[in-house]
């Protein structure tokens, strides 16, 4: 019976007020993984590569053939999306990246979704290991969003979610953000 025997899971408890404290100093990362956008009218998958540098910001989706679909660059004042050989300026990413193809995606406050943190405001569920299992943000522009995390796993000193769905149902839209890999500075 030794072969069926399993190993016990390690109880993970963390102080979550502390944790998103540590996630908030969390400025520098990248992330690799898969995008997929959803809604009546469209459906899209890609590679997605995601740069973070305090403010700025580098994203890039590109095909499983390694095309590029866009690439997007920008801080919390201003974006460049280059798409189809053409670039374009703006000082909204979300709205360049919706001009540009119909997606609605609140790309600029991605940054810190994507490390499973929240802003004092939003209404979040907490798993019970601490870490946000689901949050509805309040900030203006992206009233109406819900995200699911899942699969967090332990990255260096940080407990980071993995899978990140996002669903707006009143637009019928789905965004989903599987991360395979993490890296921290």
């Amino acid at each position: 019976m030794v072969g069926c025997a399993s190993s016990p899971r390690t109880k993970i408890e963390l102080d979550s007020a502390q944790h998103q404290q540590k996630l908030a100093a969390l400025q520098h990362w990248q992330i690799k993984g898969k995008f997929g956008f959803r809604s009546p009218e469209q459906k899209q998958s890609a590679n997605l590569s995601w740069l973070q540098n305090s403010d700025d910001y580098q994203l890039s989706l590109s095909t499983i053939l390694g095309t590029s679909i866009l690439s997007l660059q920008g801080n919390p004042q201003w974006a460049s999306l280059k798409a189809d050989d053409e670039t374009y300026n703006g000082a909204s990413a979300s709205e360049l990246i919706w001009q540009m193809t119909g997606w609605t995606i609140p790309v600029e406050q991605l940054p810190t979704w994507i490390k499973g943190q929240s802003l004092k405001s939003d209404k979040v569920v907490l798993s019970e290991q601490g870490w946000i299992e689901e949050l509805q943000p309040t900030c203006i522009n992206c009233r109406g969003w819900t995200l699911r995390f899942t699969d967090y796993q332990a990255v260096e000193n940080y407990w980071l979610p993995h899978k990140i769905k996002l669903t707006h149902k009143k637009n019928s839209v789905d965004v989903t953000i599987k991360i395979n890999s993490w890296e921290t500075n």
